[in-house]
């Protein structure tokens, strides 16, 4: 399997393969065009000078007698020859047979036009046409008369196969010595961008449970990708470790709450085995193994609820409910605990405020929130206030109790956490209201947020979307 660097080099040469290509290849038929016009000139002052020595005999294109060959017929790789209307060979100079007529190349202007053909010895040569017309008479218009045939000069491009053969040869000594020395550089290249990476890695080995509140991944000084994925890191990593820090507290705090009512458990049923006792004895060993096997009960249920509001695993039926009637409905549900007290509940809600959530849940939030205001107010008025807003409805429960420390708010919605532990212990709750009605709000997509009174005691306020 190839690692990250060396596929990096492999596409860095490849880029620079590709690029060296495309540079040579442009510079290359830049020459050869230049190369090739050159060329192209010299055979057209040949032919040029070619067809001021013709003549036309019994209807037939000739070279004038006794005039030599034509300027350019140097050799057999050179020659100039003429061809009828048809193309066919009339007569020519130098070895002017080597180079069958193409017909492609008679489908040229009135300026003529050169191509590349070989031989049938496979030497390429420079082929240049030109048309030849016959001159108009004194009423044939501005045409240049009807086409007599056409003249060919060749020559073969000596420059311009050497300019290809020197190319040639430095391309098969350059280019592996170019990508040798690019090769290198892009691993040194590689190997440097990629040395934070390497740190990061051996950092990110290193972290273990036990280290994942202190140690972090370095994070390098260039504001580049690198930096950008080391933050992102170490701030996964922080949301992992306060993640970590509360089951861990979570665990700590379950064994504990667990742990006492087993444990009053466990003493009551000692103490009536220790010795025979009368029925009534046993009966209140009983009831109070029964009371804290009740508790027990119920912390074991909120934890299972707690965990399934955690993981999104709540199961959840969506539908139009009534606010103010819910509200209503819970009031009298817990008449008998403010009877109990010296507490007025008081419900400030318009008629028929209706959104759609999930009827349980929503119902499950606003009877905690209630039983925590219950419980911290021995006396006084607990206002529950139903305010619709555009997009939301609002609702606020307030009391009178003593409030939330300040140093508590941060913590409030934690589990099994307790402003007053003692008070919380004697009427049977667990700590687990508020941690449950925050996860149940924010699966119902709203918020939930805590604050205290000017005027003393706490108040939570829920918004839900309409």
């Amino acid at each position: 399997m190839l690692t990250l660097r060396v596929r990096l080099v492999l596409v860095n040469l490849a880029v620079f393969l590709i690029t060296l290509i495309v540079l040579v290849s442009v510079l290359t038929n830049q020459i050869l065009g230049h190369l090739y016009e050159q060329l192209d000139q010299t055979l057209v002052v040949t032919v040029d000078d070619a067809t001021n020595r013709l003549m036309i005999k019994d209807g037939t294109l000739q070279f004038v007698e006794g005039n030599g060959r034509p300027t350019g017929d140097a050799d057999a790789t050179e020659f100039v020859r003429l061809l009828d209307d048809q193309g066919r060979i009339i007569a020519g100079t130098g070895d002017f047979r080597i180079v069958a007529v193409k017909p492609k190349a008679l489908l040229v202007g009135d300026e003529g036009g050169a191509a590349n053909q070989r031989s049938d010895a496979g030497l390429l040569l420079r082929v240049y046409t030109q048309p030849i017309y016959a001159l108009p008479t004194q009423d044939g218009g501005d045409g240049p008369g009807f086409k007599l045939g056409y003249i060919q000069a060749a020559s073969e491009p000596e420059e311009v196969l050497e300019i290809i053969d020197q190319i040639r040869r430095s391309l098969l000594i350059g280019v592996p010595l170019a990508l040798l020395f690019a090769g290198l550089a892009s691993l040194l290249l590689a190997r440097k961008a990629l040395e934070p990476l390497t740190v990061m890695t051996r950092s990110a080995a290193d972290i273990s449970a036990d280290s994942l509140t202190e140690r972090r991944l370095p994070v390098p000084k260039a504001k580049d990708e690198v930096h950008s994925l080391a933050m992102a890191f170490n701030a996964m990593l922080d949301r992992l470790a306060a993640t970590f820090t509360r089951q861990r507290r979570f665990t700590a705090d379950a064994s504990h709450e667990l742990r006492t009512p087993v444990t009053a458990i466990l003493g009551q049923a000692e103490l009536a085995l220790s010795r025979p006792r009368t029925p009534a004895a046993y009966q209140e060993s009983l009831g109070r193994i029964q009371s804290e096997a009740e508790r027990m009960q119920r912390l074991i249920g909120r934890m299972l609820a707690l965990a399934r509001a955690e993981s999104g695993q709540q199961a959840m039926t969506f539908a139009s409910t009534d606010v103010s009637a819910l509200l209503h409905t819970l009031t009298e549900t817990l008449a008998p605990a403010i009877e109990a007290k010296d507490v007025r509940l008081d419900v400030h809600a318009p008629p028929a405020i209706t959104i759609v959530t999930d009827a349980d849940s929503l119902t499950q939030i606003l009877l905690n929130l209630l039983e925590n205001a219950i419980a911290y107010t021995d006396h006084g008025v607990i206002d529950v206030t139903l305010t619709p807003q555009a997009d939301a409805v609002s609702i606020q429960i307030s009391d009178s109790g003593p409030g939330i420390d300040p140093d508590a708010l941060e913590s409030i919605f934690d589990p099994f956490y307790r402003a007053d532990p003692s008070r919380q212990r004697r009427q049977g709750n667990v700590g687990l209201g508020l941690a449950l009605a925050y996860e149940l709000t924010h699966l119902l997509g709203g918020r939930i947020t805590a604050a205290n009174r000017p005027t003393g005691g706490a108040v939570f306020t829920v918004r839900f979307p309409l």
